[in-house]
């Protein structure tokens, strides 16, 4: 597949996610990316560019899906956060709210596009993205909106599917942008995102085979 390849029209792959809401959690648990998202959250919070933030925390998953990389954020830092989550795919949201509401989590979600957050600027310590970005039509659109809603010296957190013959797959079944390390580093710089990084997920788990982790700081306000 060409990077070229148009992605699916929003519309479309709403659709796509509905008709596997119900089965997509137990996919997630089987490659093991809740414990994969958890290690990658707390192996950048040990680094002292990327601090945990004190104070009442706020925490935006953008494409939440079912809420696997809330519920690993969840376990990883250990103390309450104010949560909310968007996706397009209503279905996806439903199995969010259920979902994450069994472990107590009382999150707020909204149905909305990356490229239009329903949200005040400045308004987020940190902002998760699992495999969202690599979706859309013009990812660099959906990193400004990041952006947009991170408070300054907020943390973008994000996974992307990498190249490798496992990503191809996931390319070509859903019409990812095709994202190597350079390319991906490039989106969340030209999105304004200074200390970024690309951090491989852990050895430990399959995962590593689809997916790259990212993470990028807003800029303090001098």
């Amino acid at each position: 597949m060409s990077i070229d390849r148009q992605p699916y029209d929003p519309d479309i792959l709403a659709s796509r996610y509905d008709r596997q809401s119900d089965s997509w959690h137990a996919m997630i648990q089987h490659h093991g990316f809740e414990q994969a998202y958890e290690r990658l959250i707390a192996r950048i919070f040990r680094q002292p560019r990327y601090q945990q933030p004190t104070g009442n925390l706020r925490v935006l998953d953008a494409g939440i899906g079912t809420g696997a990389m809330t519920e690993a954020f969840h376990r990883c830092i250990g103390r309450r956060f104010e949560a909310a989550g968007v996706d397009i795919s209503t279905g996806m949201l439903r199995a969010a709210a259920a979902r994450l509401g069994q472990l107590g989590m009382d999150v707020s979600l909204a149905k909305a596009d990356l490229t239009a957050l329903p949200y005040a600027d400045d308004s987020f310590d940190v902002v998760l993205a699992a495999h969202v970005i690599e979706h859309l039509p013009q990812p660099q659109q959906a990193i400004a909106e990041i952006f947009r809603v991170l408070r300054p010296g907020g943390i973008l957190i994000c996974c992307i599917t990498r190249q490798s013959s496992t990503g191809a797959y996931i390319q070509l079944k859903w019409r990812t942008h095709k994202a190597d390390t350079p390319t991906a580093i490039g989106w969340l710089r030209h999105g304004g995102l200074t200390s970024v990084r690309a951090i491989p997920l852990d050895k430990q788990s399959a995962t590593r085979r689809f997916s790259i982790g990212y993470v990028g700081r807003k800029p303090l306000v001098d």
